[in-house]
């Protein structure tokens, strides 16, 4: 018993130097990408294309210059932030709707009905591209946020209802038992006890829904114009025929990957709790 207590703790601890070296290199293949972009986007175009790796350089700040002052990428920042944040929020409020009736109630054809919306999120979107925008440009909407926004919405729509309804299923029904009892009504017991319990996972799946809508290209580019083009279809305008603006789209792209990265770290906290809620009961 002795003797085989050290060897266990030297092979649990060569097992947890093993995982922390191979959590290491997967961290940095995630990561060089990410580096490599922010870096090339603080170099002129000599040192970024120079055959030798510079570690240390001069950072300039020139390239973010020509992005945000001359080729109106800072109006497609603003409406990718418009079409996020508002698509977001309106699916948030039409998924609670759906979800919470299909966690609390029993109905026949109940978990048909929550397979089938998340069906709808498997349907590739390259196959609705084209009704989608004969259908936005018969009732006028073609080229216009509006159209992105309501696409967005059914876009990201299945999703939160298949997340929200996990969530709102977590929380106790003793605890709407017992505010229904002191005579709160389900929507008054929705929105104050409900909804304050289940608030990690409302933050973590409006996160995922904001990304996607960030992300989301095809739709964009099909429904756009340059008034409405998004930070995913205004980062095209570097590639031209005659070459890539590889300095300036860097640039581009470190601006695009900034709201994210503050999404993320201001919802940590909720996200964290909203990603393991109901992992333990």
């Amino acid at each position: 018993m002795t003797t085989t207590a050290p060897v266990r703790r030297r092979r649990n601890s060569g097992l947890q130097a093993v995982r922390a070296i191979v959590g290491g290199i997967i961290t940095f293949l995630f990561l060089a990408p990410i580096l490599w972009m922010v870096t090339t986007a603080f170099k002129t175009g000599n040192q970024a294309f120079s055959s030798e790796i510079q570690w240390f350089f001069t950072p300039t700040l020139k390239n973010f210059e020509q992005v945000i002052g001359g080729t109106g990428f800072t109006y497609a920042l603003i409406n990718s932030l418009q079409v996020s944040i508002i698509s977001s929020v309106v699916a948030l409020l039409l998924a609670s709707g759906i979800a919470y009736p299909i966690a609390r109630f029993d109905f026949k054809g109940k978990s048909q009905l929550a397979g089938t919306i998340l069906s709808l999120r498997i349907i590739p979107p390259i196959v609705t591209i084209i009704p989608l925008f004969l259908v936005m440009r018969t009732i006028g909407l073609n080229g216009s946020l509006l159209s992105i926004i309501i696409l967005h919405i059914f876009m990201n729509l299945p999703l939160a209802v298949w997340l929200l309804r996990g969530f709102y299923e977590d929380v106790p029904k003793e605890l709407e038992e017992a505010a229904q009892i002191d005579g709160l009504g389900h929507l008054s017991t929705f929105f104050r006890i409900v909804l304050p319990l289940a608030a990690p996972g409302v933050a973590a799946t409006g996160l995922l829904c904001f990304v996607f809508s960030w992300n989301e290209f095809l739709f964009a580019n099909i429904l756009s114009n340059a008034s409405s083009q998004t930070v995913t279809v205004a980062l095209t305008q570097y590639v031209t025929p005659v070459g890539t603006q590889w300095t300036q789209i860097m640039a581009a792209g470190t601006l695009v990957a900034v709201p994210v990265w503050i999404a993320a770290l201001a919802a940590q906290k909720y996200l964290v709790r909203g990603l393991t809620l109901g992992a333990v009961k």
